[in-house]
């Protein structure tokens, strides 16, 4: 009777033991498990931050010459945008972006900004905020249709057998609309699924350097709570506590740059015209040739970047005083 009670003690011990082995190894996986993913987490906020910084690159290039709604005239009839010239001026060196030149002394026309409000984007000291996200119809969307013009080439009965007619406008608008202005309008109503991932914001620090901050979070690029107004605290449920993790949880990636006017000049390519020439190492070879190598590694005739390019980008270590 003894030895059948000591049996089972040891039975129930061994099966104690290796139930609490299991239970850590359990633990154990877990809490990898929980690891990996805050990783998997951070590199994709990391990954979003990034793209970030080339959305504020392309920001910085367009807005130095394009989209100032406060540049528009109207040419028979219809309001057009006036075409900036740069950061900094390309015909004077002077701040811009300013628009065409309409008499007057000096080269550049006047600013398209109101350079009264010293507080307000553009001016040289303040910053923009950028959230990302997509909008249930941006402005002059269209539609992604490889072609609305095919030929007929499978009807030999049809008028239009083998004739590359231009029926159907080209592009269309992306959706149905009654109206040109509804078209350029489009719906800006952010779609849920992608509020709160990422944003860029961009602080004008001189004339053609810029302080550019990219994060991954759902802060929308506010700074602290501090700077936020009575209305823009509504959007963090008046929460500061709320906020604060938010922002905490964030990946905030700190650059500054430098726009300059200088472009690739759009009949420039070919770089190498020596390589894989037998005899003739004076031909040319055609920009866009298929049976070339041209069109896909030694052309560079669609590399045209009218807005400007980017000098140069620096990682800032710490987080710096003024973004």
């Amino acid at each position: 009777m003894t030895s059948d009670s000591s049996r089972r003690g040891t039975i129930l011990i061994i099966v104690a033991g290796i139930s609490a082995l299991l239970a850590s190894l359990a633990l154990v996986f877990l809490a990898r498990m929980r690891s990996d993913t805050e990783e998997s987490q951070h590199l994709l906020q990391y990954a979003q931050a990034k793209i970030m910084l080339s959305a504020a690159c392309n920001y910085v290039q367009e807005s130095s010459r394009m989209g100032w709604d406060n540049g528009r005239q109207a040419v028979d009839g219809e309001m057009i945008y006036q075409e900036a010239y740069g950061w900094v001026d390309v015909r004077d060196g002077s701040i811009g972006p300013k628009g065409k030149k309409n008499g007057g002394a000096g080269f550049s026309g006047p600013a398209l900004w109101d350079t009264t409000e010293t507080t307000k984007w553009p001016n040289i000291g303040t910053y923009v905020r950028c959230p990302m996200y997509r909008m249930k119809r941006p402005p002059y969307s269209t539609k992604l249709n490889v072609g609305y013009n095919y030929m007929v080439t499978d009807n030999t009965a049809s008028p239009d057998y083998g004739y590359p007619l231009l029926k159907n406008p080209d592009p269309q608008p992306a959706q149905d609309v009654a109206t040109y202005a509804e078209f350029t309008a489009g719906d800006k109503t952010p779609v849920v699924d992608t509020i709160g991932k990422a944003w860029f914001r961009v602080y004008r620090d001189s004339p053609g350097t810029f302080i550019v901050t990219c994060g991954s979070g759902g802060s929308e690029g506010f700074k602290n709570w501090g700077e936020l107004s009575a209305t823009e605290q509504l959007q963090f449920n008046t929460d500061r506590t709320y906020f604060e993790n938010l922002r905490n949880a964030e990946v905030r990636l700190h650059y500054r740059i430098e726009w300059t006017a200088a472009v690739t000049e759009v009949t420039y390519h070919n770089l190498q015209h020596e390589i894989g020439r037998a005899t003739e190492h004076y031909e040319t070879w055609p920009p866009n040739a298929s049976h070339a190598w041209s069109s896909s590694r030694r052309t560079q005739t669609w590399m045209k970047n009218p807005v400007g390019t980017i000098r140069w980008i620096q990682r800032l270590v710490s987080e710096p005083t003024f973004w």
